[in-house]
């Protein structure tokens, strides 16, 4: 039977109808985040229903819902408790799965976006056939996930294993947008490089002071054509998320570490890097293979299909 999944984002949501590892069609449409997570369920609804008829199946077929969503979600009651600044407002005071039960005959597994991502990988990806697994999304902000012992780790409230972006790797360190100081995240991310971008001496002399938009992809091309301040600018990141990894190893003794997100087209550059920090700093004894991610964008959504459609293996 098969499954329908959504990937939340705060620029656009990913749906899919999806049997086991199989996504047999999918879209995408813009969150509109800032309408409220109400409106955005209804228009899910709507494309879900189109993927559907394009599959030649019918609701009925559909024995399963997930959602993957960027934020805090209760392991019992799956009420979402924090999201995103200024996206989805509504959602705090919304009961998903009960919305689904009325609106589409179905209740909503709902699930944090990195814990779902890692479960992809989990089953289908990277870290198949690992009991033990933890994966860091690198970009835009570094969120993580984690595997224990066969299970998706989730603590009282959700946390577990999603805040390795904010743990502090600098106390001396500007505030995170979570309100933390110092979190591997202000110090690596595509929001923290680019206000250290602009705040360097060597901001004005460099071919960055040029560039349209600083992100992650003008950092490592221009590193590779040696600009001074690209090639420092990508030290301080990488070791921020070097330093992350070495704190996810202490902490979760993962089988494997999977890097996900935009930046791993660097991944001869990252992979290797973050490899021999964790050689040289981690407390194992043995060796913690780092691998990218296998299932790129997909993971997050054949991750909540899978949880979705096996609710008790959880």
């Amino acid at each position: 039977m098969a499954t329908w999944a959504a990937d939340v984002g705060g620029t656009s949501i990913k749906l899919a109808v999806i049997d086991n590892d199989t996504i047999l069609v999918r879209d995408e449409i813009p969150a509109e985040a800032e309408k409220g997570l109400n409106l955005a369920l209804e228009r899910m609804a709507e494309t879900w229903m189109e993927l559907t008829a394009k599959c030649s199946l019918t609701r009925d077929d559909c024995t399963a819902v997930g959602m993957a969503f960027p934020g805090v979600i209760d392991p019992v009651t799956e009420r979402i408790w924090t999201t995103p600044a200024g996206k989805f407002d509504d959602s705090k005071d919304m009961d998903v799965q009960e919305w689904g039960k009325t609106r589409i005959g179905c209740a909503i597994t709902v699930c944090n976006d990195a814990n779902a991502a890692i479960a992809g990988e989990w089953r289908y990806g990277a870290a198949r056939g690992c009991s033990n697994a933890c994966m860091m999304t690198l970009g835009t902000g570094v969120g993580t996930g984690v595997i224990v012992e066969g299970r998706p780790l989730r603590g009282g409230h959700g946390l577990a294993g999603n805040a390795g972006g904010h743990l502090t790797i600098n106390w001396d360190g500007v505030e995170c947008l979570c309100g933390n100081i110092g979190c591997v995240e202000s110090e690596g991310s595509s929001w923290a490089v680019k206000r250290q971008a602009h705040e360097h001496p060597l901001f004005s002399s460099s071919r960055l002071s040029k560039e349209p938009l600083i992100d992650y992809e003008a950092i490592f091309r221009l590193a590779r054509e040696e600009d001074t301040l690209a090639k420092d600018l990508l030290e301080r990141s990488l070791r921020a998320w070097a330093i992350g990894a070495v704190n996810m190893v202490n902490c979760y003794d993962p089988e494997v570490l999977i890097l996900g997100g935009g930046v791993m087209r660097s991944a001869d550059i990252i992979v290797p890097y973050i490899q021999e920090y964790i050689r040289k700093r981690a407390w194992a004894q043995w060796e913690v293979p780092v691998v990218p991610a296998k299932l790129g964008n997909d993971a997050g959504m054949l991750g909540i299909a899978y949880l979705a459609a096996n609710r008790q293996g959880e």
